[in-house]
């Protein structure tokens, strides 16, 4: 008796063991914004699900993919800064010959404060490209957010999760493996 009754609690600890390592069923991977009314574009959330969603972008409706969703990186090595540093001293040094390179892209964005999280911006281009983002605090001191990402030939629409930024405004720029740019500023007020 005494064997059965071990070999049961060995049985049910085990099967225990099993059902707590399982997949996490109970959370749920739905994006939602915190204000829905309140969406960087002035639109309205139409409708969210755990891969898409779609929302009022200007006078058109748009669908966001979750891929679309850049989430800004942690901060930087302290090396990892110091060169891209010294990458931006030395671009800065050549700006009369940036002067003619602009990024080659239709760049559309709300000229709203951002006060829901998400920085939402379209990007239209002939070509599909792989771009970076940098965005840095108001002085252009304090790099924020590296991030690269692609985009395809056509309409492109991205978003941003700024919500780990404190208030104020940044300085948003992307540019091409060529070295052209475009540079905007945003304003986060929540």
């Amino acid at each position: 008796m005494k064997k059965f009754a071990n070999a049961f609690l060995f049985g049910l600890a085990v099967i225990v063991l099993v059902a707590s390592c399982g997949p996490d069923t109970s959370k749920k991977k739905d994006f939602t914004l915190k204000d829905p009314t309140q969406v960087r574009a002035g639109g309205e959330v139409d409708a969210v699900s755990s891969t898409t969603m779609t929302m009022k972008f200007g006078d058109e409706v748009i669908s966001l993919n979750m891929d679309d969703i850049i989430n800004i990186s942690e901060k930087m090595s302290a090396e990892d800064q110091d060169a891209m540093d010294v990458m931006n001293v030395n671009q800065k040094l050549m700006g009369a010959e940036k002067e003619a390179q602009l990024l080659d892209v239709n760049f559309s964005m709300s000229d709203e404060p951002i006060d829901n999280g998400m920085f939402i911006f379209g990007i239209q281009t002939e070509d599909a490209k792989k771009l970076t983002l940098e965005m840095r605090d108001e002085e252009g001191f304090s790099l924020v957010a590296n991030n690269m990402f692609e985009i395809n030939e056509g309409q492109n629409y991205k978003a941003i999760n700024v919500s780990s930024l404190e208030k104020g405004t940044y300085n948003f720029r992307i540019k091409d493996d060529a070295g052209r740019e475009l540079n905007r500023e945003i304003n986060i007020v929540e």
